[in-house]
């Protein structure tokens, strides 16, 4: 017998139904497809429901899938016939006809007689359905198809606000979405890994799901195809995040054998990087391809470099640490040189929320500095959905936490205000305005939060509503509520706070297994597995993650 290559999806994939319809035109009998039904074809022209021409439909399936849809059709009296499917992450985006570039978003589908018609691709929550041709168009059933990994969750949160807890939980579905072949940015549109987005998912990832092997891959796949002196995606600071990557991971599992396969390009990434210091101590990037984040933009370049410098300030810290470990003296000494003179180059505060806060990260600039020039009474304006915890923790550092934790309430919630059941690509707080929601129709000249909105070249549909790099606060509310963080596999420390709220509880997974963590006003307790050192921190005005040689909290 001959033997063909092949690979076993890792996937599952799970049958869902619509839970309603939204609106409909011309349509009869589709409330028959929202709930479990047998979704099967029979031999007769009997239908459940039946578009008349020009007669349209929009179902939701009630949250955020990957996947795609079956169309059981009727019996229709010929071979095929074609119908209209468009997929949106908001109602509106499936009157769009949308055309993003990447993963196909709407379909003239054929559908053959008494058959089930598999249609999609992608990241959606709804779906309409359109009759184009000039007769009734009769179908027998509809469902989702949900492709997602099944991963258990080795963590936990919950408060005494129900909101926290709900962002919690949806930060974490965002990311579940978008783990699949790789660890992707979203769901919506590209299949590529991105290793800025890749980053907050690295670090919550470790917390939620412990040591999954796609994270590895992912990391991986980017080194491998990115051959030095280029950089991971084209963008500078995205090699940046492939070390921080690296370092969180080891901090978090300590697998000295994965980071011996790192060691050949660290070594020539972390020269690459060198070449980019002057002599005075300056970041200066062999082109423009600079990117913090969305809400910083991508034109300023005085900006975006002073921004980055406090991050190659920090990365270099990072390749230090790593350099350390696996036994390279030399380089881990230059890295802290580099670091050092990065560190005491002057630095002006911008508009850029997250670009202040590396400053920060990098020990430039104090957070209480930070906090008073740039971010009081400012916050959640300027905030991002892939780097808005940083400006967080420096606000956490300066002592305001409970305040971080209220602008965790705006800036999250503000997105679970418009219906949304994961977390955006890009958001900013003004976009909330009166009939702002994703999970309505919107009459002509009424405001439509999706298709009005965005930045850069994902304007309008094109902004992804379930982005991977949008999960940080999952991390963020374990680390600075429940105070729990890896000072190494097996070291963690506990510096809880409730920031006014009643209780609060976690499970945190480590390398060794779960920790246990309960709050209340006149309780703390945690529980650890054997093995593990608590280093108690309670008391203590910690900022981020954990301090390594030079104090550098990222």
């Amino acid at each position: 017998m001959r033997k063909y290559a092949s690979t076993r999806d890792e996937r599952v994939t799970d049958f869902v139904f619509a839970e309603r319809i939204v609106v409909q035109k011309d349509c009869s009998g589709g409330e028959t497809f929202c709930g479990k039904h047998s979704c099967q074809a029979i031999a007769t022209d009997k239908a459940f429901c039946v578009l008349q021409p020009g007669g349209w439909v929009v179902f939701d399936f009630g949250r955020e899938l990957h996947g795609g849809i079956d169309i059981v059709s009727g019996w229709l009296g010929e071979m095929e016939r074609e119908i209209l499917v468009s997929f949106g992450e908001s109602v509106m985006e499936t009157f769009s006809h949308p055309a993003h570039g990447h993963a196909v978003h709407e379909f003239r589908q054929k559908i053959s007689s008494s058959a089930a018609n598999a249609c999609g691709d992608l990241g959606f929550r709804f779906v309409k359905l359109e009759n184009v041709e000039d007769k009734p168009l009769p179908l027998r059933g509809l469902r989702g198809r949900f492709v997602h990994r099944e991963m258990t969750r080795a963590a936990e949160f919950h408060c005494s606000d129900p909101l926290l807890s709900k962002i919690w939980e949806t930060a974490v579905y965002t990311l579940e979405l978008c783990m699949q072949d790789f660890v992707w940015d979203g769901i919506k549109r590209d299949r590529l890994v991105w290793m800025g987005d890749l980053y907050p998912e690295v670090i919550t990832a470790a917390s939620v799901f412990g040591k999954q092997p796609v994270i590895e891959k992912s990391m991986d796949f980017l080194r491998d195809s990115t051959p030095l002196p280029e950089v991971i995606n084209g963008i500078t600071s995205y090699s940046m995040w492939w070390i921080l990557g690296h370092r969180a991971w080891f901090r978090h599992f300590g697998d000295t054998a994965y980071l011996q396969m790192q060691k050949g390009y660290l070594l020539e990434l972390l020269d690459v990087f060198a070449g980019m210091v002057d002599e005075k101590g300056f970041f200066r990037p062999a082109d423009d391809r600079l990117l913090i984040d969305w809400a910083t933009g991508m034109t300023d370049q005085a900006v975006l470099r002073a921004g980055l410098h406090g991050l190659l300030c920090t990365t270099f810290a990072a390749g230090a640490d790593l350099c350390a470990v696996l036994g390279e003296p030399a380089m881990a000494s230059r890295c802290r040189e580099l670091a050092g003179k990065m560190r005491q180059c002057p630095a002006e505060l911008s508009f850029s929320t997250a670009g202040n806060a590396f400053q920060v990260l990098a020990g430039q600039c104090p957070a209480g500095v930070v906090y008073e020039k740039a971010y009081r009474g400012k916050l959640p304006d300027g905030l991002s959905t892939f780097l808005g915890c940083f400006p967080l923790d420096v606000c956490a550092g300066a002592g305001h936490r409970q305040e971080a934790l209220d602008l965790i309430r705006q800036y999250w919630g503000g997105m679970l205000q418009t219906g949304a059941t994961t977390f955006w690509e890009h958001f900013d707080v003004a976009w909330l305005k009166k009939g702002g929601r994703i999970d309505e129709f919107i009459p002509a000249g009424e405001y439509d939060i999706h298709g009005e909105n965005g930045e850069g070249c994902f304007t309008g549909y094109r902004n992804s509503l379930c982005h991977g790099w949008s999960s940080l606060p999952a991390e963020w509310l374990l680390r600075q509520v429940c105070g729990i963080a890896p000072l190494n596999a097996r070291t963690v420390r506990f510096a809880p706070d409730l920031c006014g709220l009643q209780e609060a509880s976690c499970v945190w997974q480590s390398a060794l297994g779960p920790v246990r963590v309960h709050l209340a006003k006149d309780q703390q307790t945690i529980e650890v597995p054997e093995g593990m050192e608590v280093v108690d921190c309670r008391g203590q005005n910690v900022m981020n993650a954990l301090p390594d040689f030079e104090g550098n909290p990222l």
